[in-house]
């Protein structure tokens, strides 16, 4: 049996709108500078904290708690009024879960912010893993969350495919050995997308659950 990984944010619900508004008003409200889009895509997809170190190095580790704070505040206050479902998310893993494929996430996030996501979105109970944050000691672009949903599935990487929106994504999984997809949807191009390793680059989700069903059949 093939296993199924998706990343999050970007992935399956449409985040992106939400994380660039949390981060502007942490550094307007932390440090009270502005930020530019373009400074914050260049690390999109990191864990928050490691985000905000490398973007400002000089800052204690107190000055990065404190905006980590701010962010979280902001974000978790704003969640639900620009949150979305990434189009085709939802009918795409409904489809691929009434096949009977396992299916799991691996994200940078909080894991109470993905299941509240998910939760929202009615997915929750579509998927047998979630790899958050806090599960591994390494996160993405590091192979070690993919291998490790990989672990709890009791999978294989020859037949598992790991679906992402960033090179960090793609790195992760092609480092860990599995199959890749890249969507591209409102963050990351396709050249960025295979520099870091995507096998099969797509843009919509239907095509997503055509790239996975195709493995699939092509090994049965």
């Amino acid at each position: 049996m093939w296993n199924f990984l998706f990343d999050f944010d970007g992935t399956i619900l449409d985040t992106t709108e939400l994380i660039l508004k949390s981060f502007v008003h942490a550094f307007q409200e932390g440090l009270g500078e502005p930020i530019t889009h373009e400074e914050l895509m260049v690390h999109f997809g990191r864990p928050l904290v490691e985000q905000f170190r490398i973007m400002r190095p000089a800052l204690s580790a107190g000055e990065v708690d404190r905006l980590v704070r701010i962010y979280r505040e902001h974000n978790e206050a704003e969640h639900d009024q620009w949150v979305r479902v990434v189009p085709g998310a939802d009918a795409g893993l409904r489809e691929l879960a009434a096949r009977g494929f396992p299916l799991g996430i691996v994200t940078s996030k909080r894991l109470d912010m993905t299941e509240h996501g998910l939760k929202g979105a009615g997915l929750y109970d579509l998927f047998q893993v979630i790899v958050h944050m806090d599960s591994t000691l390494n996160h993405k672009p590091h192979p070690e969350p993919v291998e490790h949903a990989l672990q709890l599935m009791g999978g294989t990487p020859d037949k598992a495919v790991y679906v992402g929106d960033s090179p960090y994504d793609m790195t992760s999984g092609r480092s860990a050995g599995v199959h890749t997809v890249g969507l591209v949807y409102n963050t990351f191009t396709e050249p960025v997308l295979r520099e870091a390793g995507a096998e099969r680059v797509v843009h919509h989700w239907p095509d997503v659950v055509e790239a996975l069903l195709g493995w699939a059949r092509a090994s049965s």
